[in-house]
């Protein structure tokens, strides 16, 4: 009878010390289940890469003639007959007008009004029958196989500008064209109220699409540098910070960092992180510091 009732009592024991011991584990479960915020949450991981990227600006302008260059008669008389149209192409020497400049008493022959530049015929200015003197004009001549455009950059971004930077300049009557140019000039003084500095790109404009007047966008190309990007979606902010998720274990653990340039769906981080990083790059919005994840591939 006391075996029997031995065996009861250590049946009982063991059965009353496997109960505490799933009950402790359960209350581990549950206390685990609070620190890190509930059930594990579906991530995607990766890292940071490394890639060369190009600072660049981008500004409004317009187009003007590489150089302009207005003809006038060196005799006062009568303007008899022009012998260019706009937009033909004049070359320096060339006649473009006759002047007569007969005086009572006298007669001269017809006066050769002849180009001082190479270039096109941009505007006609007098018509035949007109009367000149020397300070009237006749015609403006334009060189367009070579023009720039001319952009206003602010003048807190002026100092990264340098000539010889690199250019594409674009324009809304060509805007799938990509025109290249240089940064040529650069003004010595600033405009008082825009606050502004403006900056020559000089494009070659061989076959004459870019016409003075037009207005333009000039993106300039400043450097090209390696830097460490990850995934815009990666990015989240947390107490007005920038912040990503960085994985310990089977946890994550929030990371300030500073970013710098935008590069299509990817941002730059300049402090905060390094290549090795396995970060979080899908599903920060739910994420709090110290939550368990469950990677997802």
């Amino acid at each position: 009878m006391k075996r029997i009732l031995w065996i009861v009592f250590g049946i009982a024991l063991i059965t009353f010390i496997a109960f505490k011991a799933i009950n402790t584990l359960k209350n581990k479960e549950e206390a685990r289940t609070l620190v890190t915020g509930g059930a594990a949450i579906a991530v995607e991981l990766g890292h940071p890469t490394t890639s060369a990227i190009t600072d660049r600006i981008t500004h409004t302008g317009t187009i003007a003639a590489q150089s302009e260059v207005t003809l006038y008669s060196k005799v006062p008389g009568k303007l008899i007959q022009n012998l260019v149209r706009m937009s033909d192409v004049v070359s320096p020497g060339q006649v473009v007008a006759l002047i007569d400049r007969d005086e009572v008493g006298f007669e001269f022959s017809r006066f050769e009004v002849k180009s001082s530049a190479a270039g096109s015929i941009a505007r006609v200015l007098l018509n035949p029958g007109a009367v000149v003197n020397t300070n009237s004009p006749l015609f403006s001549v334009v060189d367009v196989d070579t023009v720039k455009a001319v952009v206003a950059v602010p003048e807190d971004r002026i100092r990264l500008v340098t000539i010889g930077h690199p250019a594409t300049v674009t324009t809304q009557a060509y805007p799938d064209q990509l025109f290249a140019g240089r940064v040529a000039n650069i003004s010595p003084v600033a405009n008082p109220v825009s606050r502004t500095v403006d900056v020559e790109v000089r494009v070659f404009n061989p076959r004459r699409l870019l016409k003075p007047g037009m207005f333009a966008q000039a993106e300039l190309v400043l450097s090209r540098r390696p830097a460490l990007l990850v995934p815009l979606s990666a990015v989240t902010e947390r107490e007005g910070k920038r912040t990503v998720f960085v994985t310990v274990d089977s946890t994550v653990s929030a990371r300030s960092i500073t970013t710098g340039s935008l590069v299509a769906d990817s941002i730059e981080i300049t402090s905060g992180l390094v290549p090795s990083d396995r970060i979080v790059v899908s599903g920060t919005q739910r994420l709090n510091d110290g939550d368990r994840i469950a990677p997802v591939k």
